[in-house]
């Protein structure tokens, strides 16, 4: 629940939850929310530029709402934020096709540059194979809550079995990318990215199952790239994509391991526009680009 007050926005959570929400333990009572709700605000305050300012407690005593310095304890918890400008949101200056070079190619640098700055506490017994196997399980989840008109070009693709194909014949591989050699993965679609002054900031970041916090780097680009094919096109794409490498100094990645990260992201896209109102068309545009997909591996 949000709360506007002239340039300022309050973000109310609670620390815990429905006990029996589908995603089982990280919307559970108490510590483990407390924990996602600290960690939410950590890494949407590196990712903002400073939009994010404080976490406040908040108690009600006696009819009345005290708003507190953060504590840790209390049921209620206010994130202050700066207010946005909707019109710098990036996922409306694609549908508008309001985007330029410098702002694509800006937007692949900072990227790189902000999640290479993250210190990320990424757990040592944790792999990508085991990482993407589960968020494999929630996406065939996600997609068989869709309407009909979206599930069957889905199921029809025959993408999800590409993709479990293509898991299971690298997973000797992928159990051993771990620990350091991950990152930490954003939920960065282009609904949550702003433009301002040519540069971007990241927004409401930290997806609720813990499966989505860390991958492979470049996992990050995919979701951006995506965005950019469906809704405006592949040229531009390919210029955030070289300011992402711009930063890290190299001239290219792995096509096949980007390619898996990219069919994944369309899926995503499907399953988060797809069960949104007034998105019928936005999602037949990422529906379009399905029938690519099993060409890629």
């Amino acid at each position: 629940m949000c709360f506007f007050y002239r340039d300022t926005v309050y973000k109310l959570y609670k620390t815990h939850a429905d006990k029996d929400h589908f995603i089982k333990g990280v919307l559970a009572p108490t510590i483990r929310r407390k924990k996602f709700v600290e960690h939410d605000f950590k890494l949407n305050q590196h990712f903002s530029r400073g939009i994010y300012k404080k976490v406040h407690s908040v108690y009600f005593n006696d009819g009345k709402v005290e708003v507190d310095d953060y504590d840790g304890n209390s049921i209620h918890v206010l994130f202050e934020m700066d207010r946005l400008d909707f019109s710098q949101n990036f996922h409306e200056q694609l549908l508008t096709g309001e985007v330029n070079e410098k702002d694509l190619y800006q937007l692949g640098y900072e990227t790189a540059k902000t999640v290479d700055e993250y210190l990320a506490e990424v757990p040592s017994d944790i792999n990508w194979y085991n990482i993407a196997k589960e968020r494999m399980a929630f996406l065939r989840q996600f997609v068989e809550w869709l309407p009909d008109e979206y599930s069957s070009p889905v199921e029809e693709s025959k993408c999800l079995d590409v993709l479990d194909e293509y898991l299971e014949e690298n997973r000797e591989r992928y159990e051993k990318i771990k620990g350091d050699q991950l990152t930490v993965n954003l939920d960065n679609h282009d609904e949550d990215i702003f433009i301002k002054d040519g540069k971007p900031s990241f927004i409401d970041l930290l997806p609720p199952m813990s499966c989505w916090w860390y991958g492979l780097p470049h996992t990050n680009l995919s979701n951006i790239m995506v965005n950019i094919e469906a809704l405006h096109s592949n040229p531009a794409a390919d210029i955030v994509k070289t300011g992402y490498l711009k930063y890290h100094k190299i001239d290219s990645l792995s096509e096949q391991e980007l390619a898996f990260t990219r069919a994944f992201s369309y899926l995503i896209s499907v399953a988060h526009f797809g069960s949104l109102p007034d998105k019928a068309e936005v999602t037949q545009k990422y529906i379009k680009q399905l029938k690519n997909i099993p060409n890629w591996f």
